[in-house]
């Protein structure tokens, strides 16, 4: 996993540096002098799926700190994350059948959310035990970054589950720091000097069925959270693969060459390259991502054969329709009649 570590790769969803700044702000920071020295614009808090390098956001949290002369961050922040920010990975957290699922749903994709931790669970008597771990040094932010973590795990187990913050109790393994007894009646129970940093809960609450399991959704998130993590994979030499997971993702609004080069963390004159290499274009995947949601919708959905064309990208339905043609070698209309027919 170290090896996976790039302080100058975007890697940290903004949601959570949007949140901090959030709360400095509510508590009387100047945004501005938040941003100062991190080179982070603030027209990059306005797109859901920008990502910050993680030198950003720690120099972002060192501001935080500074201005903010609040000690207690981590317990903030991790206090304020709801599930959604965790993006398609909590929206699968909480489609889970089972607090199990969820728990081994949210670790196997966690990467997702943080390149600085991770997290296992495993059962000890009667307990369930989610134990993290740091994948990287943070230095004088470690405390931060573990309360914030565990913290909002447990936030989220409550809010899926409806138990309370109360059921649970969070092990770390430094001494009590000063900031902790003014805010113990806002935390979960908390045991310092331990062996490892835990959240601790009763091993019942493992298998009961959570409040809004849908199999459904939760089927549809693991899906995205797989072509965010093909995405993800900058090492990979699998550039087909980690486009067509981008255009995947992107229901109807495909990039342009640019802006998904831009997504993969290379130049549009790579990108060609690269697909070059594979015997393809960047115009042939669209083109296959095209018919893909084409037969999709044109099988699965209500829309008019021109709502499929403007949903495609296509100002023209003849466009669509002679595209269509070349890629099934029949109309949409004759593949829509065709696909519903019985037998």
């Amino acid at each position: 996993m170290k090896a996976d570590f790039d302080p100058s790769r975007p890697a940290v969803p903004i949601a959570y540096p949007r949140l901090l700044v959030e709360i400095l702000v509510e508590q009387g920071v100047v945004r501005e002098d938040l941003l100062e020295g991190t080179s982070i614009q603030a027209r990059a808090f306005e797109n859901p799926d920008n990502r910050l390098t993680p030198a950003q956001f720690l120099h972002l949290v060192l501001n935080a700190f500074y201005l903010g002369k609040n000690p207690a961050l981590g317990y903030e922040l991790g206090l304020r994350t709801p599930v959604t920010s965790h993006g398609f990975l909590g929206y699968g957290v909480m489609s889970c059948q089972t607090l199990r699922d969820a728990i081994e749903l949210a670790a196997k994709y966690v990467r997702l959310r943080t390149i600085l931790m991770t997290f296992r669970l495993y059962e000890e008597g009667e307990e369930a035990v989610v134990e993290a771990a740091a994948n990287h040094p943070v230095g004088p932010l470690r405390q931060f970054v573990f309360e914030s973590l565990l913290l909002s795990l447990a936030r989220a187990g409550s809010f899926i589950t409806g138990n309370s913050l109360q059921d649970g109790e969070i092990h770390f393994d430094y001494p009590e720091p000063d900031y902790y007894a003014p805010l113990r009646h806002r935390l979960p129970p908390m045991q310092f000097n331990r062996s490892a940093n835990q959240l601790r809960f009763p091993r019942r609450f493992l298998d009961e069925p959570l409040v809004m399991a849908d199999p459904v959704a939760a089927r549809l998130a693991v899906e995205q959270c797989e072509r965010e993590m093909a995405l993800l994979n900058e090492g990979s030499v699998d550039v087909p693969a980690r486009l067509r997971a981008l255009f995947g993702s992107a229901n109807g609004a495909y990039p342009s060459l640019e802006t998904a080069a831009e997504k993969l963390f290379m130049s549009s004159r790579t990108l060609k390259r690269r697909l070059q290499q594979h015997g393809l274009s960047f115009q042939a995947i669209l083109d296959e991502s095209r018919k893909r949601d084409a037969m999709r919708l044109l099988e699965h959905s209500g829309l008019t054969v021109e709502q499929v064309a403007q949903r495609l990208g296509y100002s023209d339905p003849a466009n669509f329709t002679r595209a269509f043609r070349k890629w099934s070698g029949s109309t949409p209309r004759q593949y829509r009649e065709l696909s519903r027919k019985p037998g």
